[in-house]
Order: structure tokens, then C-alpha cells, then sequence
């Protein structure tokens, strides 16, 4: 029986193609890093609202600049700590200061209540910390919005040109591709042998060339994932890798056009997505200091 689909294969192939990029889109808007800066706001009890952003990811050695919006006569101290040590608790006070903050590669002075933690020199290596601010007589507390503490992580540097943005880009082809492919798969009379390809192509580029350098630059390890750890990232990918290659096997020798043909790719595409979905760096590396250095999670 003739579709519209069938019918008009141009206009489909368009309108799935729009579907799969807004998919996409959707992931970009919805994806949250554990490590992405932490932004919100207090409101005080006369009303007034005290904006914050902490930043989460900080290069080696750097110091850990924690501010806040204060109001004018305001006052606080940061409790903070390194996570997997036997630290105690240490207190700085905050002080109104001048900090200089950076946002879509422009900087902007500002002034805030603001501490300076010194910087930590060890890979992976995080900072534990909550933020007491005091205001006409009312005490406050700021976490990471679910009763813990913010956590911020240090990293090597790494090269954005090189490494980050290729890394970036094979990612996120790797899932429109994905997606793509999986509509394709779905689609009566559909072709998606080539996006399947395109997509695992992309995925090894992405997850398992520049993946890698991009992880050795920041915490010094190739490969953190299975069975070398539990890095979530990394098993994420190893799990589409899986998938992708099932596809492949069905759709290569006498097995191409079998009935598992698309049906393997379509599941492949669809679980891409889903595993997407799965907040990144959600089990990331952690140093352990109470270990004398081991890398964990």
C-alpha cells in the first residue's frame, strides 16, 4: 500500500530530519554536568534576592574563588573540605571584594561577598563546601540545592581547538546520527545503512579517539570505565558501542535485509538517546586523598 511517506520520500526524509535535530536540541537544552557552574538565587526575609553562580570545574592550582550578591552589611564564612579525605571541616570568612568573572569570553568586575579557597594541585581532586552568609540577624545556608554540599572538581587544562571542540563535535553528530538513523530504520522502505555507519564512525571519533585525550589531559587516565572503573561516561559510550556494532553484524554478509536489519538499528538510535539522557560526568573521577592518591568512582 503507497504512504504519504512512500509517496513523497523527499519531504520525509526532510521532516525526519528536522524531527532528529530537534531531538537533539532538546538534549542541549536538557543535558546538566554535576560539573557545570551552579546558579541561583536566596531570598531574604525582607525580601530582598541574593543572586549566586559557584563555579564547579577548576584547572589545577588555580584558587576557588566562592562569592555571593550580598547586601550591604551582610557577612559570611565558606565551610569546606576535600572530599575522600579525613579533613576537618575548615572555615574561611568571606569579605566584599572585586572579582572578576568570565562569561562568553568576556570578563566583567564585580563585586561580592566573596573567599578565596586555595587551589588544589591534584587531579580529580574536589572540593566539599557550603556557603553561611548572615543578614540583619537571620542566618542562611546555600547548597547544592538538594541539602548537600556543593561540590567543584579540579582538572588539567585542555585544549579547546584540539581536542575539546573535535571531541564535542563527534559526540553530538554521533547522536543526531543516532537518532536519525533509528527514524530512518522505522520509516517503510527506509535506508539507514549509511547513518548507521556515519554514526558509529562519529561515536568511535568521539568517544574513543578524543574522549580519551580529553580525559588523559584533565585527570590523567585514558580510560576510566570498564574494567578499568566506574567512570559513567566512559561506560555510556561503551554501551553504544555495543549496540552499534549489533547493528553492524545484522546489517552486513547475508544478514543485511534480515528482519533484524532495522529493528537492530532502531534500537541502537534509540537507546543513544536515551543514554544521553543520563547526566554526564554523573559518576566522574574523584581523587582520593584518604587512599594516598587512588582515582575512584
Amino acid at each position: 500500500m503507497k504512504t504519504w511517506m512512500t509517496a513523497h520520500p523527499k519531504m520525509t526524509s526532510l521532516i525526519l530530519w528536522i524531527i532528529a535535530i530537534t531531538i537533539a536540541g532538546f538534549y542541549v537544552v536538557y543535558e546538566n554536568d554535576p560539573y557545570d557552574p551552579l546558579s541561583g538565587e536566596l531570598e531574604l526575609n525582607d525580601g530582598q534576592v541574593v543572586e549566586y553562580e559557584f563555579i564547579r570545574s577548576r584547572v589545577l592550582d588555580e584558587p576557588l574563588v566562592v562569592g555571593i550578591d550580598a547586601p550591604d552589611g551582610a557577612t559570611g564564612y565558606v565551610e569546606y573540605w576535600r572530599v575522600n579525605s579525613d579533613d576537618e571541616p575548615q572555615i574561611i570568612d568571606m569579605e566584599f571584594t572585586t572579582v572578576e568573572l568570565e562569561s562568553m569570553g568576556k570578563t566583567e568586575e564585580v563585586e561580592l561577598l566573596a573567599a578565596e579557597l586555595p587551589g588544589l594541585s591534584e587531579m580529580a581532586g574536589k572540593y566539599a563546601y557550603f556557603v553561611h552568609m548572615e543578614f540583619d540577624g537571620q542566618e542562611y545556608v546555600i547548597d547544592d540545592g538538594r541539602g548537600e554540599a556543593i561540590v567543584s572538581r579540579y582538572r588539567g587544562d585542555m585544549p579547546m581547538l584540539t581536542v575539546v571542540l573535535p571531541h564535542v563535535i563527534c559526540i553530538m553528530l554521533s547522536m543526531l546520527l543516532g537518532i536519525r538513523a533509528a527514524l530512518e530504520a522505522l520509516r517503510p522502505n527506509g535506508k539507514p545503512i549509511w547513518m548507521m555507519w556515519a554514526a558509529l564512525v562519529t561515536l568511535l571519533l568521539g568517544g574513543f579517539v578524543f574522549g580519551p585525550i580529553m580525559q588523559k589531559y584533565a585527570f590523567g587516565v585514558l580510560w576510566a570505565g570498564v574494567p578499568m572503573g566506574w567512570d559513567l561516561t566512559d561506560n555510556k559510550v561503551t554501551v553504544e558501542l555495543v549496540l552499534w556494532l549489533i547493528a553492524v553484524f545484522f546489517n552486513t554478509g547475508s544478514r543485511k535485509g534480515g528482519v533484524w536489519s532495522n529493528r537492530t538499528i532502531a534500537i541502537a538510535g534509540i537507546a543513544t538517546f536515551a543514554i544521553y539522557m543520563i547526566p554526564h560526568s554523573l559518576l566522574g573521577s574523584g581523587y582520593d586523598y584518604s587512599a594516598g592518591g587512588a582515582v575512584t568512582e
